[in-house]
Parts: C-alpha cells; structure tokens; sequence
C-alpha cells in the first residue's frame, strides 16, 4: 500500500467571495462541512487542515483527527501566487502521496473519495486530478474551436468525448513536488483522470455559486 495523507487548504483571503469558507452556509460554513467528512476518512494514513488564519485553526481544533498544519502567511496572499510558496508546507506531510480535498464543493461524498482512494491503491499513475464529462463548446484565444469541430453538430450531449477539471480533489506524489516545485507536467496522464458525478461538482468560486450550492445543499439535506 502507498503511504497517503489528505490536506485541506483553507485560508480567508478570498478575493470574489469574501470569507468564503466561514460565512453561514445554510445553518453551517464550507469548511465546517469539509472537516467533518475529512474527521470520518479512516482510510487516510494522516488528515490535516493547511492554514495561517488563526479563526480557521480555531475551527479545525474541533476535529478529533484532523491536525492542523501552519502556514506562512506568504502562502495565503490574495491572488495566485507561486506553487513552491503557496504550498510549501506540503515538504511537511509525512506520507509518499498527498491527497489534496478542496472545501469549495460541498457536494463531495465521502463515499467518492473512498472511490478515488482504492483507484489510486490499484494504478500508478504519476498524479491525479477528479474530472467529469463536458459537451461544452471551447474555443481558444483565436477563436478556433477545440473541443466541437463538427459543423453537422449544433449540440452539447452528441459524441462527448472531453473531460474538465472538477477540482474536487487531486493526488500528487511528494517528492516530485518537493523536486520540480509543481503537481505535474500537463503531459498524457500526468495528471490522470478520476472521473465523479456532477451532482457533485458545484464548485463555489462566486458569489452565484455560493448561493447555488447553499440551495443545492440546503435540499438535500
């Protein structure tokens, strides 16, 4: 078996949706919602929360399994900032691979990242990334189409045959980060895909978003 830990990395210094992680999200907040599926994964050699924010500490001492990881402050600076720095505390994991759990989508079961776990037990890929399937129309900077080239096609469900990022989670090998200082290389199956559902991909980058998915929460629950 490889040695994997899982990492949430939280901070509060989110540019389009202030606090996003602490702000009421239905009768709870994002990061409450992710450390309480993160304190149930058994299967994780070790589970910790990645902050700098001491009110985020705060909240994650609730959690029986989930160790707290310190950050510089460096590394949550608003914007995108350099991988080496914003995940610096990754050379800090004790385990070959690390799981990183993003607490954006709310809709993540536990049961997939279970899923995702025995995959990545069974094949040996270089790193990972969850995906799900997309009949979206995708153009580049010059107004090529990249994904739908067929002039016959004027829909978004015939011959799907791409994949986006969920950013549900990802599966880096540690060494090749503390190394090269990046997850991956972009090349075939660096990162591989892991496909999940996408009643499970709502991904809370907006304000839109947000209250999108406190709906969808709020309903099923």
């Amino acid at each position: 078996m490889k040695t994997i830990s899982a990492v949430i990395n939280a901070r509060l210094q989110s540019t389009r949706v202030p606090k996003k992680l602490i702000r009421k999200f239905g009768h709870t907040s994002l990061i409450e919602i992710a450390l309480e599926k993160l304190n149930k994964m058994e299967f994780f050699d070790a589970r910790f929360l990645a902050v700098a924010d001491k009110e985020l500490e705060k909240i994650g001492a609730n959690y029986q399994y989930v160790n707290i990881l310190r950050r510089k402050k460096e590394s949550v600076l608003k914007g995108v900032n350099p991988q080496k720095i914003t995940f610096a505390h990754y050379k800090e994991i004790p385990s070959e691979y690390i799981f990183v759990f993003n607490p954006c989508l709310p809709m993540i079961r536990i049961e997939t990242i279970k899923m995702a776990y025995d995959y990545f037990q069974k094949h040996n890929f270089p790193s990972y990334t969850s995906v799900v399937p997309t009949g979206d129309w995708v153009f580049d900077s010059l107004g090529n189409a990249v994904t739908n080239t067929n002039p016959t096609n004027l829909t978004t469900n015939k011959d799907v045959q791409f994949y986006k990022a969920a950013h549900a989670f990802h599966i880096i090998k540690k060494s090749i980060f503390v190394e090269k200082g990046y997850h991956w290389t972009f090349n075939q199956n660096d990162p591989h895909m892991i496909n999940i559902s996408t009643d499970e991909h709502i991904d809370v980058d907006t304000m839109i978003d947000f209250q999108f998915a406190e709906f969808m929460y709020s309903s099923k629950k």
